[in-house]
């Protein structure tokens, strides 16, 4: 075309905001336009073209218009994305008006822009976790929006985010906790506004919590038996928990596993730490819980009271009491059980005594503490010793049993023999005639007549045997003797009869009580022998007078008991000067 200037002129148009969701804001509107840089036009694809042509730069206008085809040039669009031309079919050179050698064409451009620009969003400086279709982020979140424009280029990109849109320039931190919706989009130098694009995601700022709960044997709330563990719970409202951790003292962190026991504590004051961590790595402060695991079961001791003695066995009476007692470290007795030979589990709460059974007898007790640590068992092995002591009395020489009575001298011991099945005897007393009492030794009894010997033992453990008693007569007297002469005297020297040298001696002796057992005579000075038949001693037939001659005779008399008399017989036998 032989054309010597060529205007173009671009109609307004006016694109309304699409409708998007409730939740987005109200959407800047943009006019389609022409945009000139760098030389080159751009125009918005949809805006007709008017052509139009003067022969001045500034001369009048006049309408170039198609006749072949009316409609599709009055207005031209622009079909082409991108670049457009208007065309003359050959160069002339306007010095002189001849076509310019070699041919080329004439082409003005026109870019025609209809495309939107695209807008990548990318999220960074913060933990990210999916879950069910819903993107969580941790603390730190920034987004960046990137724009690209092939055509006219980007004008701005707006984004908004819990409120009205702004313009994009720098990153943007994203700070603010809960579910969001991130809208953003771009828009060109000729109008064109992209569709807006959103991202929803949620910002978990917040750690998670937890908490403990004990279950098992607990006292005080925090003195906490073996067996008993902990359950840690956790939980967060957004992200949710990724790991709950857990350690004991200043050990290292460990996962909690479900449960935690207490293996591999000692008896003592411990320390449980906890935290979580959700998905997005927020990190709880550390919780804690002092707490003291026992361990240490009750010390339980046994004390007898009362009747006791340690021999082969410990031995006790049916006065003896047991008193247990019991010592904890730390939770503090509970109760303390005992049982006796087997029978039932009894909760101790005062003394008790062994059973009235003459024997050994096994207690075994043991105590558990609040938190029910309990004790290995203890044994306490006793004697019954229900039974008396036996005391006898045995009475040595002399002695002598007649009618019913017993006779012994003041030389007599007295022997008291004892015997205890159990425990042993521990004391022996006696008394005599009711004076008072005296420990045992042996002993004898004085004095003349009837007697009356009282006893009793006392074992070990306190058994008193009832009093016994034993009846003696006590004869120290010695026989009364005699003699007569078958003749009375015929005469006297001096203080001293003469009898006829066939005078008869007789000899004999009496006992009040016991009666006289042997008797003994000597005739001047010979030993003593033994009358031992009632005949009569006839000294005339010894032979012996058959002068005149002063004679001695002594004699000796015993009774049953062994008490002895003497006496001696002084006379002469002869004639009488």
């Amino acid at each position: 075309m032989n054309i010597k200037g060529i205007l173009l002129g671009a109609g307004g148009l006016v694109i309304s905001a699409s409708l998007f969701a409730q939740s987005e804001p109200n959407k800047p509107t943009y006019e389609n336009v022409v945009y000139q840089a760098n030389g080159n036009y751009y125009i918005q694809k949809s805006l007709p073209l008017y052509l139009k042509f003067s022969t001045t730069p500034d001369g009048k206008n006049y309408p170039l218009k198609s006749k072949s085809n009316p409609s599709d040039a009055n207005p031209l669009y622009l079909d082409t994305e991108g670049i457009n031309y208007i065309r003359s079919k050959w160069a002339v050179d306007p010095e002189t008006g001849d076509p310019v050698r070699p041919q080329r064409e004439v082409l003005m451009e026109v870019y025609a822009d209809g495309i939107s620009p695209r807008t990548t969003l990318r999220f960074s400086g913060a933990p990210k976790y999916v879950k069910g279709g819903t993107v969580y982020y941790g603390k730190g979140l920034n987004f960046s929006l990137t724009a690209r424009d092939g055509v006219s280029g980007v004008k701005e990109t707006q984004y908004a985010l819990g409120g009205g849109y702004s313009k994009y320039s720098n990153e943007v931190a994203a700070n603010n906790e809960g579910a969001q919706t991130l809208y953003y989009y771009s828009a060109d130098n000729v109008g064109n506004a992209e569709d807006t694009r959103s991202s929803d995601f949620t910002v978990d700022l917040s750690a998670p919590t937890s908490s403990h709960s004990i279950d098992g044997i607990t006292h005080n709330q925090n003195i906490l038996a073996p067996s008993t563990v902990f359950n840690l719970s956790s939980s967060d409202n957004l992200a949710g928990v990724k790991v709950t951790r857990y350690s004991f003292d200043n050990g290292s962190d460990r996962n909690y596993p479900g449960r935690i026991t207490m293996a591999g504590l000692k008896d003592g004051n411990h320390t449980l730490y906890y935290y979580a961590e959700d998905n997005v790595e927020n990190t709880a402060t550390k919780k804690s819980f002092k707490f003291y695991l026992d361990r240490i079961a009750p010390e339980v001791n046994s004390k007898v009271v009362g009747d006791q003695h340690k021999g082969k066995y410990l031995y006790v009476s049916p006065r003896t009491k047991v008193n247990l007692t019991a010592s904890d470290n730390k939770a503090g007795v509970k109760n303390i059980y005992y049982r006796i030979d087997g029978g039932n589990r009894n909760t101790f709460s005062s003394d008790f005594n062994i059973p009235n059974e003459l024997g050994t007898h096994s207690v075994k007790y043991d105590a558990n503490d609040n938190v029910e640590n309990l004790s290995t068992n203890h044994y306490l092995n006793v004697y019954m010793d229900n039974k008396s002591p036996e005391t006898g009395i045995k009475y040595g020489s002399p002695q002598f049993f007649d009618r019913d009575t017993l006779f012994i001298t003041s030389e007599t011991k007295v022997t008291l023999f004892k015997s205890d099945v159990g425990s042993g005897v521990k004391s022996t007393k006696y008394s005599i005639d009711g004076g008072g009492e005296k420990d045992y030794s042996t002993f004898t009894i004085p004095g003349e007549g009837y007697h009356t010997t009282a006893f009793y033992s006392t074992d070990n453990v306190n058994n008193k045997e009832s009093k016994k008693t034993s009846n003696v007569f006590v004869d120290n007297t010695a026989p009364d003797i005699f003699v007569n002469f078958s003749i009375d005297p015929i005469g006297k020297k001096g203080d001293k009869n003469i009898y006829p040298n066939y005078v008869r001696m007789y000899v004999g002796a009496t006992d009040k009580h016991t009666g006289t057992k042997q008797l003994f005579y000597s005739i001047d000075g010979e030993p003593l022998r033994e009358y031992s038949s009632p005949q009569t001693l006839d000294i005339s037939e010894l032979s012996r007078f058959r002068q005149k001659k002063k004679y001695e005779v002594k004699v000796v008399a015993r009774d049953m008991l062994g008490n002895e008399s003497e006496e001696t017989f002084e006379f002469y036998v002869g004639r009488q000067d």
